[in-house]
């Protein structure tokens, strides 16, 4: 197991008898075995994903657990939620578990996906809860999951959930509300309420005695954009403090999720495997998530650095460079698994 979560940790997207042959340059003799690639594939087929999502929520528990003090706006902690298409390989596992696609009218031409979905500390950079499931699954139900996660984390106190307008529903905010989650939700403009609210309203979402739900309060703002369109914004948050212009500011730090998608996509590779089965896409998946809040931690620590030696008079802000955190982690972990860097050295 340990060669495995070794090598799963170390691989990059080259072809197998290269990630074999750098692995074996790189680590000591006794610390990776001569071995053929059909080998390889085969034993990762034992290895549940579930150790490298063990492994993410750990980190995720370390990180919460040691955070000093974490970033606020307006007195609130900021998480978005959002989900995101991920292509996956065509093999009969796949198909069996994320099911068969086709584009029409070519529907011999048959494709999978998967459907991925995170909750993202959007203040302090860091996934705190991430799933993927079938592409045709229900990211209401999932967003259900993120919450219980934050609350199982104890840190959804004195947070705002951010939405986009396709998690609305009067049961979904209805669910905010009687667990205790505050919630900043975009809604459609065909939603009947809406039409007839302006500035910042209240609206009612009715109760149903025959089924135990009472009448419920919903703070509805209209929001006027640089274009001069209208979008309108639901909440249960309903101090007086936050404008409209504050809640603006605040669903728009939604956007981090989705730059947040495409750093895994394009800098982690995450919809390009080494392997082709349902297994592997879900090892990497979590290895991925893992490495991208890995990543985050040391470029954070790094531009804290770059900042406090910067000179007053510099025009402009340096930054650690991400893609080469990402290399030297790939490198690094496998070492410090092996006992052969001093973890106090490994990113210098």
């Amino acid at each position: 197991m340990l060669h495995m979560v070794t090598y799963l940790s170390y691989t990059t997207k080259a072809s197998m008898y290269q990630n074999l042959s750098s692995i074996r340059d790189d680590l000591l003799p006794s610390c990776f075995p001569e071995v053929l690639k059909q080998a390889v594939s085969k034993a990762r087929q034992y290895i549940n994903p579930s150790l490298f999502h063990n492994f993410f929520t750990l980190s995720v528990d370390i990180f919460y657990s040691n955070i000093k003090k974490r970033k606020l706006l307006h007195g609130y902690h900021i998480f978005a939620i959002d989900g995101s298409k991920i292509e996956v390989p065509n093999s009969p596992s796949n198909f069996d578990f994320f099911g068969e696609m086709f584009t029409y009218p070519h529907k011999d031409r048959k494709f999978s996906s998967g459907l991925a979905s995170i909750v993202y500390d959007v203040l302090d950079d860091y996934i705190a809860h991430a799933s993927l499931q079938k592409y045709l699954g229900s990211e209401r139900a999932t967003a259900r999951e993120h919450m219980k996660a934050l609350e199982a984390l104890n840190i959804y106190e004195k947070s705002v959930i951010i939405f986009d307008h396709g998690y609305y529903s009067n049961d979904m905010f209805r669910y905010c509300v009687s667990n205790g989650y505050l919630c900043l939700m975009r809604l459609r403009d065909q939603i009947r309420m809406v039409r007839s609210c302006h500035g910042d309203s209240t609206a009612v979402l009715p109760g149903n005695p025959k089924i135990g739900t009472k009448d419920i309060s919903i703070r509805i703002l209209e929001v006027i954009l640089s274009a001069g369109s209208r979008e309108y914004l639901g909440t249960n948050i309903f101090d007086k403090f936050l404008t409209i212009d504050m809640f603006r500011e605040l669903y728009f730090l939604r956007w981090p999720v989705e730059s947040k998608y495409m750093e895994l996509k394009e800098k982690f590779l995450l919809e390009e495997y080494s392997g082709k089965t349902k297994t592997a896409v879900f090892q990497e998946f979590y290895i991925n998530l893992l490495m991208s809040n890995l990543n985050f931690l040391i470029k954070d620590k790094v531009d804290d650095d770059i900042d406090e030696h910067m000179t007053p008079t510099g025009k402009n802000r340096y930054q650690a460079n991400s893609a080469y955190i990402i290399g030297r982690l790939k490198k690094a972990i496998p070492k410090i698994l092996c006992n052969i860097l001093p973890q106090n050295t490994w990113i210098r």
